[in-house]
C-alpha cells in the first residue's frame, strides 16, 4: 500500500512539474514561429520543439513510424492531430494507476507491468494510438466547415452536424469548427477546431494550436488536457 501511494505521489508531482514547465495561457501550444510555417519536415520540427514534442518523437520512433513523419515512407503529405508530451505522461500515469489498483485488489503484477519510460509502452499500443491520429492528406483550419457534435437527450449517442469526416490510418474522425462570438457579434471571433473519433465512447476534444505547417504535412496540436485513454 505504501509503495502504491509513493508511485501515485511521484506521478502527480511529475505531471504538475511538466504542467508548470510546458503550459501557456488558454492551453495554447506555441508553434514556434508566429506564422506557423516551418521549412523542415514534421520530424525535424519535433526535434526542434522539444518542450512539447520530445516524448511524441520517442513514441513515434518506438512504434517504427518515423518514415511517416520525415517523408521517407509512402506518405508524403499528412495531417497529424498531435499528442504532446504531457498527454503521453498522463497516459503512462493512468496505466500505472490501473496497475496499482489491480495490485491492491489481489491481482498479481510485476515491476515490468509499470510504464516508467515511453519505451515501456508496448510497441503495438503506440502504433494503435498514433494511427488514430494520422490522416493521409493535408488540411488546414480554413478547410473545415462549422459543425457540432452533441449527445442526444437520452445520452445514448452523438449526433454530428456539418463538419467533415476523415479516414485516419485507423478508424474515422469527425472534425468540425466552432466560431466564438466577438464584441457582441455572433460567430465573429476566434475559430476553434474540434475532433472526435466516430464512436459513441469518443469524447470531443479541442485543438489547442492549428495549422503548424511543415514540408511533410500539417500538425494540429491537441491540448495539454487531452487524454489518450478517453479518445
Amino acid at each position: 500500500m505504501a509503495s502504491t501511494r509513493l508511485n501515485t505521489l511521484k506521478g502527480i508531482a511529475l505531471l504538475a512539474f511538466i504542467s508548470l514547465c510546458s503550459c501557456t495561457k488558454y492551453n495554447y501550444i506555441d508553434g514556434g514561429v508566429a506564422s506557423g510555417v516551418h521549412d523542415c519536415s514534421m520530424w525535424e520540427y519535433f526535434e526542434q520543439q522539444t518542450v512539447d514534442w520530445d516524448s511524441t518523437r520517442i513514441m513515434i520512433e518506438h512504434a517504427g513510424m518515423k518514415s511517416i513523419f520525415d517523408g521517407s515512407g509512402q506518405y508524403k503529405d499528412i495531417t497529424f492531430l498531435g499528442i504532446t508530451d504531457l498527454s503521453i505522461v498522463r497516459y503512462m500515469l493512468d496505466h500505472n494507476a490501473k496497475v496499482d489498483y489491480d495490485k491492491e485488489h489481489g491481482i498479481e503484477v510485476s515491476p515490468e507491468d509499470y510504464w516508467h519510460r515511453v519505451k515501456d509502452i508496448p510497441k503495438e499500443q503506440c502504433v494503435k494510438v498514433l494511427e488514430q491520429l494520422i490522416i493521409q492528406q493535408r488540411f488546414m483550419l480554413k478547410d473545415i466547415p462549422q459543425g457540432t457534435r452533441l449527445k442526444t437527450a437520452d445520452g445514448a449517442e452523438y449526433v454530428e452536424t456539418g463538419g467533415k469526416v476523415f479516414t485516419a490510418l485507423s478508424g474515422n474522425l469527425f472534425i468540425w469548427m466552432e466560431p466564438e462570438d466577438y464584441a457582441g457579434v455572433e460567430d465573429a471571433g476566434a475559430k476553434n477546431l474540434y475532433i472526435a473519433r466516430q464512436v459513441n465512447t469518443g469524447k470531443n476534444w479541442r485543438v489547442a494550436s492549428t495549422d503548424i505547417q511543415t514540408t511533410t504535412g500539417v500538425v494540429h496540436a491537441l491540448g495539454y488536457d487531452f487524454k489518450i485513454i478517453n479518445f
